[in-house]
């Protein structure tokens, strides 16, 4: 995977994001956790740091994928940031710490941790229980890696892997997460941009269509990309599968459609074609 070199100006974060991101990888070292950037600014690093792409938001909450094999590993980690880098705990969410009161970090852990039913529980108050689907097929599909400002080297999601994560988020919470489907469009808008090179080298069978504008290219390569990372387990594909189906198989009922459609202020009719063409791609067309 590439390797993407910018600075705090590109990634329009805070100077003490520096300090913050170092005192992390200081405890990951020290407990042996790898881990890679999640959320906002994942997808900012992707579109704002490296495409020059306007962010459409502003996040102040950072969110880090760990790899964890048990409990114990997390919460001496977790014990570690409070008591010696001066992180503090949040009582309403056992898997969140704020960096001087102000930037709040969430640490999302997967791997062997994880048990049956994709979940994280611990004992305690607030929310102590994360589903946490896709995390782990993600990592093991390979990451890209950032150096920043020649001091921090670390790996982000993938595009494809940032679509995995907000659609579910999305279906696990529709009421609260529409910004997750602005992130979609966003991203889907400018993926073709984004992707331009690998597009034109793997997926050359999509062009020469009349009516298959480049949006709809990426849309279906979008799909073709995050089927190989939800084929890694046949949970997540099928759960996936189900969700591109039940919002492309009839515009009356497409939830996302019409939420896409209000968002970007378009027709339905045409906020569902590049959600069909994922669909087609994510089924291997």
């Amino acid at each position: 995977m590439s390797t993407y070199r910018i600075n705090f100006k590109q990634l329009h974060q805070r100077p003490d994001f520096s300090e913050m991101l170092a005192a992390l990888e200081r405890a990951f070292q020290k407990h042996q956790v790898d881990f890679y950037l999640v959320g906002a600014v994942a997808r900012d690093l992707w579109m704002t740091a490296i495409h020059q792409i306007p962010p459409s938001r502003i996040t102040r909450d950072i969110d880090f994928a760990i790899f964890i094999e048990d409990k114990g590993v997390f919460e001496n980690l977790k014990q570690y940031l409070v008591e010696i880098e001066h992180f503090q705990p949040s009582k309403e969410n056992d898997f969140v710490l704020l960096w001087q009161g102000r930037m709040q970090i969430d640490l999302l852990p997967f791997g062997s941790i994880v048990d049956k039913n994709v979940k994280v529980n611990f004992e305690g108050t607030g929310l102590t229980s994360l589903n946490m689907p896709g995390f782990k097929e993600i990592y093991d599909s390979g990451l890209p890696e950032v150096e920043l400002e020649g001091e921090h080297r670390f790996k982000f999601c993938s595009l494809p892997g940032i679509i995995i994560l907000k659609l579910i988020a999305w279906e696990d919470r529709p009421e609260i997460r529409r910004d997750d489907l602005k992130d979609i469009l966003s991203i889907l808008s400018h993926f073709f941009n984004m992707y331009t090179d690998q597009i034109y080298e793997h997926h050359s069978d999509l062009f020469g269509y009349d009516d298959f504008g480049l949006n709809l290219i990426a849309a279906r390569v979008m799909g073709r990309e995050m089927k190989k990372i939800a084929i890694r387990n046949q949970k997540l594909h099928d759960r996936l599968s189900n969700l591109l189906a039940k919002n492309t198989m009839d515009i009356n009922t497409s939830q996302m459609a019409k939420i896409m459609a209000n968002l970007a202020d378009i027709t339905i009719e045409e906020s569902l074609r590049p959600l069909l063409e994922m669909r087609l791609g994510f089924q291997g067309d």
